[in-house]
C-alpha cells in the first residue's frame, strides 16, 4: 500500500514537472509583455503595438483571414470524404483510405514541389490562394473524421434513409449531431495549424508582397521592444479556443476509435 502510495504521488509530481515545463515559456512571454524598460507592470508595450507602431495589425488580421476561411473550408471539406471512407463501400476504398495515411504521414518539405507546379499552373502563386489552398485540404481531418463516424451506429443511417434519399440530409440529421465533438476537435486544430503556417508563406509567395503575409513570419522582424507583447497577440486566440472548446476535446477524445 505505501509503495502504491508512493508512486502515486512520484507521477503527479513527474506530471506536474511537464506541466510546468510546457507552461512556464507561456507565463514568462506574458509577464514579460507587461514589462517596459524598467516599469512593471505596465501596458506600454501594448500600446507602441497596436498604436504607436501598429503595422503589425494588417498582419494579424491576415492571419484571422486565413485561419478562419481554412478551418471552415477544410471542415466542409473533410466531413463528407470522412463519411464515404466510414460509411460507404466502394472498390478500392482501402487502398484510397492507405495513401490518405500515407499522404497525412509526409512532412510538408516532401510535396511542396509539387504544390507549387500545381498552384504555378493554376496561376495561383503570389498570391492570398496559395496560402489558403495548400492547407485547405487535410488528409489529417479526413482520417479523424473517418474515425469518429465510424461509431456512428449503421442502423441510425439505415433508418434516416427510409425517410430522405438526400445525401445531405443523412448527413445533417443523422451524422452530424453524432460527431459535433469530432467537429469542434478538427476545426481547433486545424485552425491551430492554419494560425501557425510557415512553409507555405516561404514557398509560394515573393517576401517583396508583404502584405498578404501572416503574423507567424513577421515577428521575427518587430523591434524588441515589442517583441513579448507581439508573442502575447499571438498566442491569445490558441489560448482562448483551448479555453473555450476543451470540454469538446476531452469529449472528441474520449469517443476516438483507432481500429480499422
Amino acid at each position: 500500500m505505501r509503495k502504491f502510495i508512493r508512486n502515486h504521488w512520484v507521477s503527479k509530481l513527474l506530471l506536474l514537472l511537464v506541466g510546468l515545463a510546457f507552461i512556464s515559456p507561456v507565463v514568462i512571454t506574458l509577464l514579460e509583455s507587461l514589462r517596459y524598460g524598467d516599469n512593471f507592470p505596465t501596458v506600454q508595450q501594448y500600446g507602441e503595438l497596436m498604436i504607436t507602431n501598429n503595422a503589425v495589425l494588417p498582419y494579424f488580421w491576415n492571419s484571422v483571414f486565413y485561419s478562419l476561411v481554412i478551418t471552415v473550408a477544410g471542415v466542409i471539406l473533410a466531413f463528407p470524404l470522412g463519411f464515404v471512407f466510414a460509411k460507404v463501400k466502394f472498390p478500392g476504398r482501402n487502398i484510397l483510405f492507405f495513401i490518405f495515411i500515407i499522404a497525412m504521414m509526409l512532412p510538408f518539405q516532401t510535396i511542396s514541389l509539387s504544390m507549387y507546379i500545381q498552384l504555378r499552373d493554376l496561376h495561383m502563386l503570389n498570391s492570398r490562394w496559395s496560402l489558403i489552398m495548400p492547407l485547405v485540404f487535410s488528409p489529417f481531418a479526413v482520417f479523424l473524421f473517418r474515425q469518429f463516424i465510424k461509431s456512428v451506429p449503421t442502423e441510425l443511417l439505415d433508418y434516416t434513409t427510409l425517410e430522405t434519399t438526400s445525401a445531405f440530409k443523412v448527413l445533417w440529421h443523422a451524422v452530424l449531431p453524432q460527431t459535433k465533438p469530432a467537429i469542434a476537435a478538427v476545426a481547433i486544430m486545424t485552425f491551430c495549424e492554419a494560425w501557425n503556417m510557415v512553409e507555405p508563406v516561404r514557398y509560394f509567395i515573393n517576401f517583396r508582397q508583404l502584405d498578404i503575409r501572416p503574423l507567424s513570419v513577421v515577428l521575427d522582424e518587430l523591434p524588441s521592444s515589442v517583441s513579448f507583447s507581439a508573442a502575447a497577440v499571438y498566442i491569445t486566440p490558441i489560448l482562448l479556443l483551448y479555453l473555450l472548446f476543451k470540454d469538446s476535446l476531452v469529449a472528441s477524445m474520449e469517443r476516438f476509435h483507432w481500429d480499422r
